[in-house]
């Protein structure tokens, strides 16, 4: 099972979502904004999928997403835009793999996660 990285700077939210992706058996790596993301991103394996907030402090979603696309290390680790302001956008539109409004449908986070984090690795290739 490959890890997924929470980047939201509400503590709460943060907080509970570890909590509930943790109990449904995922293992959760978690950043308050996109520069401490970033920072992590450095440091641990690379996550199955980043569920990251659009408005947050010291670095956005967009500035998050745009130093992630000019690294070739992070560039395919697929996105999920969580944030309230998302109701009338789409993935493609803004350069993401989904988008989830806020407040987080438990089911649909769940789904989510379950499809990049369930995944078996590829078998390697003979050589």
């Amino acid at each position: 099972m490959r890890s997924a990285l929470l980047v939201d700077d509400d503590d709460d939210l943060r907080e509970t979502l570890t909590e509930f992706l943790t109990v449904e058996g995922y293992v959760v790596h978690s950043a308050r904004n996109g520069q401490e993301a970033l920072d992590l991103l450095y440091t641990i394996d690379p996550p199955a999928l980043i569920l990251l907030d659009f408005m947050m402090p010291v670095m956005n979603g967009s500035q998050f997403l745009a130093a992630k696309r000019s690294d070739p290390r992070l560039r395919a680790i697929p996105v999920a835009i969580l944030s309230a302001l998302t109701r009338e956008w789409s993935g493609d539109a803004i350069g993401v793999n989904h988008v989830l409004a806020k407040p987080i449908d438990p089911d649909r986070i769940r789904t989510l996660v379950a499809q990049y984090c369930d995944c078996k690795p590829a078998a390697s290739a003979p050589e």
